[in-house]
């Protein structure tokens, strides 16, 4: 019963106080009880008029005056007061019952009823006094903190009487007052495991958890809001304002979003969580960024916020790392193909706008045009295989870096992909700007370059188209800057040209010839013609050179001059050259079945056959395949090829060498000419280039040179052969310079082998 009057008190509970004051009043001698909280006020009374008596000398003697208990009521490990149940009982009642029994006793019979009252007032005093006294400090004795752990006891003659039921009455609320009190206790535990849970994840959580009021002033935050903000682990964030730490650009974001809690009246309105992305600035002056979540509640007349700081700042630089290589080039760090798309177009939007805004007849020069400059590296591709990749790509950074010295800030400059650079003239005056910078280009690459020690001197080819003259989109400008940039490197590179409708129909048709070209190497339309060289001092055959011819189906034969570069540039002179030389064996084997005399042939090998792939394997393999000696094979390679990469040069050469095949160097005098590196090449013969040859009997220029380029080969200890000779003067100048061999027109134009047959049994008749 305590422990329930204890549970109504705390609670208030003015139900509960009525049944724990009226199951008291089930016990007659109680006649005043009362259950009060710790301020007074009064939960429950019952009161019921108390005994009069004359013999009230005789109750106070044998059971003292009337028995008042005020028992405090106390909850938690604290004991902390929560009210009082006062309870008063009448001893006289107790008495009257007894004094009353006495009397009937008396009455009834002197003597025998004196015994008999005296007996049974003992006996009443035994069986009902002493046990309901004992029940009475039995409840007195009532543990408030475990009441199930003390039970009223009752002889076993009053179980079924009122004194048994009072103290089963008893025994049963104590049981339900302990197993109320077991709850509390356990959801008091539950609690407070739940609020150290909390605690501890808002004390180890990575995020920066705070309070805030309306005015962002700080209530409350974690530990990680002082790590989030670079501030000591002591410092006190309670009653600063959080827009002391936020980024100016970010606070009218922060203001528009909690403005969106709060109506006109300053009252909450119900909304989801507000997320938005802030800037702080840290205590050491760098600034991060963060995905705040603004969560609003209302806590009685106040607004709060809640607001979880989630640090994006490592997140965000990814994310802007990945837009910024999505649109630069890795290399050189330039704007690629996607990023300068985009500028052109928003250049030439530039363009449409001005054109929406004129309005009068001469405002129409004064429109600013747009210019594409296409660059693309000469030869670049040899420097590649020669050198390795990794000195082109120094190359490569190298030239961005001088384009990135000349153009203006307005100007776009960016890498398409490989040795392709592009500049984008926003607006442009008038078209000399556009020459000028084409200019400007050219002589940035004047100069060598210093890759790793080694000096290289590098041309451009330049294309250049203009909008709208030249087309309107990206697409249509680049596809005719690129044919302007063919047209220049056509011209020998080291250029610029402005595009042209005719260098557009030239695009068309070398794409054209480019496709017939793989249909012609599936189907083997090429043919190989020779050309004799003999020797001056006997006037005999010396050798031929194979040259390659192709007769193109529905246009005839195609000069080398046309499809050889295309070849080159594409990659399938690879396939052609190996054809080549597989066909130059076979006819070899063919012609010394027919008994004719044994000559060496002279094939032409590409730069990019000496570069790529594994030549040596390849003749190697042609030549067993075939049978052919490596001595009736002769390979001529072009002088500029030595001078791309004269190391790696010099190992290719030597491994052919070893085969036995013989080397020599084409268009010799049109290079270096250099005797340091014709000492380092391992070589047989040069051939000096018709360009000297053609007018060695009028300009002494070219007949020095002629001259000098003899002496110097048989110095050397190398074979000179003079190559387009024509003229019976040529033939005579240099036979007189002691010229080795000559090849030309003069003795024989290139003939296919059915041909050449009969000229090969005349010369050796000579």
């Amino acid at each position: 019963m305590r422990e329930s009057a204890t549970q109504a008190a705390y609670g208030l509970d003015e139900t509960l106080a009525e049944r724990v004051v009226s199951g008291l009043f089930e016990y007659e001698p109680i006649y005043r009880a009362r259950l009060r909280d710790d301020f007074g006020n009064i939960l429950a009374r019952q009161h019921r008029q108390q005994s009069s008596s004359n013999l009230r000398w005789l109750t106070t003697w044998m059971f003292g005056d009337n028995q008042h208990y005020e028992i405090p009521l106390t909850i938690g490990d604290s004991a902390d007061l929560v009210g009082y149940l006062e309870i008063d009982v009448d001893t006289g009642l107790i008495a009257a019952g007894f004094i009353n029994r006495s009397a009937l006793i008396l009455a009834s019979g002197l003597v025998r009823n004196f015994l008999l009252g005296i007996a049974l007032t003992v006996f009443f005093y035994i069986a009902l006094t002493k046990p309901l006294l004992r029940l009475v400090h039995s409840m007195r004795q009532v543990d408030p903190a475990s009441p199930a752990t003390t039970k009223i006891d009752v002889p076993d003659n009053h179980a079924a009487d009122e004194l048994g039921l009072l103290a089963q009455s008893a025994n049963g609320l104590l049981m339900e007052i302990d197993e109320n009190l077991w709850r509390l206790r356990e959801a008091e535990q539950g609690l407070r495991e739940r609020e150290s849970r909390l605690r501890s994840i808002m004390q180890n959580v990575a995020d920066g958890i705070l309070s805030v009021d309306k005015d962002c002033c700080i209530l409350q935050c974690n530990p990680a809001c002082l790590q989030l903000l670079r501030l000591p682990e002591n410092t006190e964030l309670v009653g600063r304002n959080l827009y002391d730490y936020i980024v100016d650009a970010s606070r009218l974001n922060l203001s528009q979003v909690l403005k969106q809690t709060v109506v006109d009246d300053d009252t909450f309105r119900p909304v989801l969580d507000r997320s938005i992305e802030l800037v702080l600035r840290c205590a050491d002056g760098n600034k991060i960024r963060v995905a705040a979540v603004f969560r609003p509640m209302q806590y009685e007349d106040s607004l709060l916020y809640t607001v979880v700081f989630h640090d994006v700042t490592a997140q965000r630089r990814y994310e802007e790392r990945l837009v910024y290589m999505a649109n630069h080039d890795s290399l050189t760090d330039l704007p690629n193909r996607s990023m300068l798309e985009l500028n052109l177009r928003d250049a030439l939007t530039d363009f449409d706008k001005q054109g929406e805004i004129i309005t009068a007849p001469e405002d129409v020069a004064r429109l600013t045009a747009t210019a594409l400059l296409f660059i693309d590296l000469d030869r670049f591709k040899l420097v590649n295989d020669s050198l390795g990749h990794d000195f082109g790509d120094l190359l490569l950074k190298e030239v961005a870096n001088r384009l990135r010295g000349i153009i203006r800030r307005s100007d776009t400059l960016g890498r398409l992909g490989g040795d392709e650079f592009l500049i984008i003239i926003p607006h442009l005056n008038e078209t000399q700007e556009a020459a000028d910078l084409g200019q400007t280009v050219l002589n940035a690459f004047s100069p060598a370059f210093e890759i790793r020690g080694r000096q290289l001197f590098v041309s451009p080819s330049i294309g250049i188209a203009l909008s709208p003259a030249d087309g309107n989109d990206f697409a249509t400008l680049m596809r005719n800057a690129d044919a302007a940039m063919y047209s220049a490197k056509a011209r020998g590179g080291g250029t610029y040209h402005f595009f042209t409708k005719m260098m557009n129909e030239s695009a068309v048709a070398r794409l054209s010839m480019e496709n017939d070209l793989r249909d012609a190497i599936k189907r083997e339309q090429f043919e190989v013609y020779y050309q004799p060289k003999i020797h001056l001092a006997t006037g005999r055959l010396s050798g031929m050179e194979a040259l390659l011819r192709w007769n193109r189906p529905g246009r005839g034969f195609v000069s080398p001059m046309q499809f050889i570069p295309i070849a080159e540039e594409t990659g399938l002179i690879g396939k052609i050259g190996e054809w080549v030389l597989r066909e130059v064996c076979a006819q070899i084997i063919k012609w010394d079945a027919q008994g004719l005399p044994p000559v060496v042939i002279a094939v032409n090998l590409s730069p990019r056959q000496l570069i790529e792939g594994r030549i040596t394997d390849t003749i190697a393999n042609i030549l067993q395949e075939t049978g052919v000696p490596a001595s009736r094979l002769e390979l001529e390679i072009t002088e500029t090829v030595m001078m791309q990469g004269m190391n790696r040069a010099v190992a290719i050469l030597s491994e052919i060498r070893r085969l036995g095949v013989q080397i020599a160097i084409d268009d010799f005098g049109t290079g270096y000419s250099s005797l340091t590196y014709l000492k380092r090449l391992p070589i047989n013969s040069i051939k000096i280039d018709r360009s000297f040859i053609r007018d060695i009997t009028t300009d002494p220029d070219d007949a020095a040179i002629t001259n000098t380029i003899i002496l110097m080969g048989r110095n050397l200890g190398l074979r000179v052969i003079a190559e387009g000779v024509e003229t019976k003067e040529q033939l005579e100048f240099l036979r007189a310079h002691d010229c080795d061999e000559i090849q030309g027109f003069l003795i024989s134009e290139p003939r296919p082998p059915a041909e050449i047959v009969l000229l090969m049994e005349q010369l050796e008749q000579a």
